[in-house]
């Protein structure tokens, strides 16, 4: 089990690493940076110069404002058992986290490595990607109801930056109601919902309210409210 620095900026969730920063991102399937590789509690892995697309960390440090070494995906973190808070993230080889008081999220599905869970939302269960790199959440248009509450500005490197209108939105995680805000996906981007089968994105906002366990040992995610949180190990 090794534990990093984290700095959470702009909705980011950005890690120092070995001297490096890096961005971790659930809702990337693959890493990629300067250098070649990277070492998380001493196991090696290779990382590609750029990502998806051909995106480059230039790119994506140019979108963004922020100033980071690489991009943590899916080809990596899921490897692990991860803690994430907005100070620190925990890597682990299993679940040795306390969990006792947690709401569970089994993850129950994923496409090409992405986790997928489910929220009920209007009062139906809603498959969802969690995408810690997503600063924004999103949903189908159909599910975006009332007035907008305003604009909001986001990226994709592929379109580059954009505003889109967001909603507060009611969401039922485990028996209790989170209000949340959605943003609508732009044209070009909503055949990412399509493509996986999925109603929405989930994104680090979550953050604001609970320390989060991603489990890949047992296939589930544990959220812990940041109020109650115990930083204790089994």
């Amino acid at each position: 089990m090794i534990t990093f620095s984290v700095q959470f900026l702009e909705g980011h969730i950005i890690a120092k690493i070995n001297k490096f920063k890096y961005i971790i991102d659930t809702g990337s399937p693959m890493s990629f940076g300067y250098g070649t590789t990277i070492t998380i509690d001493q196991k090696q892995f290779p990382i590609s110069r750029t990502g998806m697309g051909g995106t480059t960390i230039e790119a994506l440090s140019s979108l963004s404002g922020l100033e980071f070494d690489g991009l943590i995906g899916m080809d990596i973190l899921k490897n692990f058992d991860i803690r994430f808070t907005q100070n620190e993230i925990v890597f682990s080889d299993t679940l040795t986290f306390r969990t006792n008081s947690a709401i569970k999220l089994p993850i129950i599905d994923t496409v090409m490595d992405i986790p997928i869970i489910n929220l009920t939302i209007g009062q139906k269960d809603r498959r969802i990607v969690f995408d810690t790199g997503a600063k924004l959440s999103y949903l189908s248009d159909e599910l975006l109801t009332g007035t907008s509450v305003g604009d909001a500005e986001d990226f994709y490197p592929s379109i580059g930056r954009y505003k889109t209108k967001v909603y507060e939105v009611d969401v039922m995680i485990n028996e209790k109601v989170e209000t949340l805000t959605f943003g609508s996906l732009p044209a070009p981007l909503r055949m990412l919902l399509t493509m996986t089968g999925t109603k929405g994105i989930v994104g680090s906002e979550l953050l604001k309210k609970y320390s989060i366990i991603y489990s890949n040992s047992s296939k589930m995610l544990f959220l812990e409210s940041t109020n109650n949180y115990e930083d204790e190990l089994d």
